[in-house]
């Protein structure tokens, strides 16, 4: 599978990545690369920063971003000030960051760019539609560290998850986490038509218990943080699903094993996987137990991008990482550096 080519079946894609400097940056580049030799015009965000020369925390030398002509960008005000490509403004928003406004605008000359995008996700959609609004065929998100709730389906159609060596310097436990985080990501959609006329009727409340004659009532909680006390009180015999519209942490998951086997009679729900933050030890264990987690919207997870090198040093055998990772999932695995 060529991976461009999967990737332009969408209108929109998102980059993210567990760990700095797994290697981000430079699959965004030859996405551009090959996208534009195609003659497709592209729309360009991020969240947070990306595409300086220096790494602001590491201090290490990061692959600038390259754009070429006609290419559609949205980033903060100073930093289309401070970029030397010749361009078009089409659009100035009123989304705020600490580097100024959101500007949209057409590049009218190839160069290098600094993106600095919004940083709350429905901030993010919006951008993207206005990105295909002025021409874009693909609009890409490139994410900031640890942010892959980018990955949501309510966000981009599509998504890029990057990671490497860096994460750990045994080949083994790095293929092991690899693994783990991809796994939670491609996690399943639950297959109950059911459950999804009720959750119609449910998805704006912050957590909704299900019975098992789809029967349901919402709680009244402001955030899944800390209140998982109340939900377990809340579930008895007659519970099928807790639906929650949050992030579903280790502490909420370790308060449902300690509450005895009330958990083994029900589904935790999540809008999609992007929302679970969970220890692979602490998944691992509570579907030991018979715990099940599912989603209701699938991440559209369409390829691994793997960095055999780390910057501490050490580099992995590229071949046989890439294969011990591919032969545990059915997503394309690949390093950029080498199509």
């Amino acid at each position: 599978m060529n991976i461009v080519n999967e990737i332009l079946k969408y209108k929109s894609m998102s980059i993210i990545g567990n760990y700095k400097n797994v290697g981000k940056t430079t699959t965004l580049n030859y996405i551009l690369k090959e996208c534009i030799s195609k003659n497709i015009i592209l729309g360009l965000t991020s969240i947070g920063v990306d595409g300086e020369g220096v790494d602001v925390v590491t201090k290490t030398y990061k692959p600038r971003i390259y754009v070429n002509k006609n290419t559609i960008i949205a980033t903060a005000r100073s930093l289309v000030l401070g970029s030397d490509i010749t361009k078009e403004i089409l659009e100035i928003t009123n989304i705020t960051t600490p580097l100024g406004n959101i500007v949209i605008f057409k590049s009218l000359s190839d160069g290098y760019i600094e993106l600095a995008g919004p940083s709350i996700n429905t901030q993010i959609k919006y951008i993207c539609e206005r990105l295909r609004y002025y021409g874009a065929d693909l609009s890409i998100v490139d994410g900031a560290l640890s942010r892959k709730t980018l990955g949501s389906p309510s966000i981009t159609d599509s998504t890029v998850f990057c990671s490497g060596a860096v994460i750990n310097k045994d080949v083994n436990k790095a293929v092991e986490k690899i693994i783990y985080e991809a796994n939670i990501l491609n996690l399943e959609k639950i297959n109950d038509n059911k459950l999804y006329e009720v959750y119609k009727n449910i998805k704006n409340q912050k957590v909704s218990l299900v019975n098992k004659d789809y029967s349901y009532k919402s709680l009244n909680i402001n955030t899944t943080l800390n209140s998982s006390k109340e939900i377990i009180d809340s579930v008895d015999e007659n519970t099928r699903y807790v639906v929650i519209n949050g992030i579903v942490t280790n502490s909420f998951i370790n308060d449902f094993i300690k509450s005895g086997n009330k958990y083994k009679n029900i589904t935790i729900l999540v809008e999609d996987s992007t929302k679970i933050f969970l220890d692979k030890d602490i998944f691992d264990k509570y579907v030991k137990l018979k715990g099940n987690i599912k989603a209701i919207n699938k991440v559209n997870l369409i390829g691994i991008s793997i960095n055999p090198t780390s910057i501490e040093g050490y580099s992995f055998d590229e071949e046989y990482f890439i294969n011990s990772i591919q032969s545990k999932t059915n997503i394309k695995v690949f390093n950029v550096m080498n199509l």
